[in-house]
């Protein structure tokens, strides 16, 4: 089960949206907190601030972040990489992990590299450590000295169920994004850039309006929490 919220879009000036996600099965949840968007005129990046997952049946729960993602040569051939440290830790089993995207030198170089390590933080001790391509081989040796290759284009791929269209509510990202989604499958960059453009100024217009009118923008699914914002219908509260 999937759901998500958007904060109220900023002002001319600022970052982007800020959207709060989540994810949750009878085995795990994960939990997205924030997701920020930042363009210049010749790239265009997102970041994911911090989420957190919990794997119910072991009890633990993983705090982790994550890299930027960068579009690359968007005047010409556009392509995505991967860029920044991340860190993964959990308090009750002790181990803590640290992974870095490395983006790929002006000159030559490999893409999507990335290597990692593994820390028993109680006995401050290198469990593990890996490199490859994040949507490659990924080679793991283990302080044993025992060694693990995985190919993650092998691993097996769930695709999503949606929700048709049609059926979605107005403020539901498929169907805001739609034309943008479809211009850019099509390959017209300047239609899905005009598409985005009227998106955001409506969204605008109505923050504008709901200021006007004192009304604040009142999530659907989170309710704020401190710093941090927490999910209405958890689903191990109906279990």
């Amino acid at each position: 089960m999937n759901s998500c919220d958007s904060l109220p879009p900023p002002g001319e000036v600022g970052p982007g949206p800020l959207t709060h996600s989540l994810t949750h099965c009878y085995h795990c949840i994960l939990h997205m907190r924030v997701v920020c968007v930042c363009q210049t005129p010749l790239t265009f990046s997102s970041s994911v601030h911090s989420g957190v997952l919990c794997l119910l049946e072991h009890d633990e729960e993983y705090v982790f972040t994550l890299p930027c993602a960068y579009a690359r040569s968007i005047l010409t051939v556009p392509w995505v990489e991967l860029g920044g440290k991340v860190s993964i830790s959990c308090v009750k089993s002790g181990y803590s992990a640290t992974v870095t995207f490395h983006t790929k030198p002006f000159y030559g170089g490999k893409v999507h590299r990335v290597t990692a390590e593994v820390k028993h933080n109680p006995t401050n001790t290198i469990v593990c450590k890996a490199q490859g391509e994040w949507n490659g081989t990924l080679e793991f040796t283990y302080s044993s000295g025992e060694t693990k290759v995985i190919d993650t284009t092998k691993l097996p791929v769930t695709r999503k169920k949606l929700r048709p269209e049609e059926r979605q509510g107005w403020t539901e990202s498929r169907l805001l994004w739609q034309h943008v989604t479809k211009s850019l499958k099509e390959g017209n960059i300047d239609e899905a850039t005009e598409h985005k453009h009227k998106l955001e100024e409506r969204q605008r217009a109505e923050e504008r309006k709901r200021t006007a009118d004192n009304k604040p923008w009142t999530p659907k699914y989170f309710t704020k929490e401190g710093d941090g914002w927490i999910y209405n219908n958890p689903l191990w509260k109906s279990t």
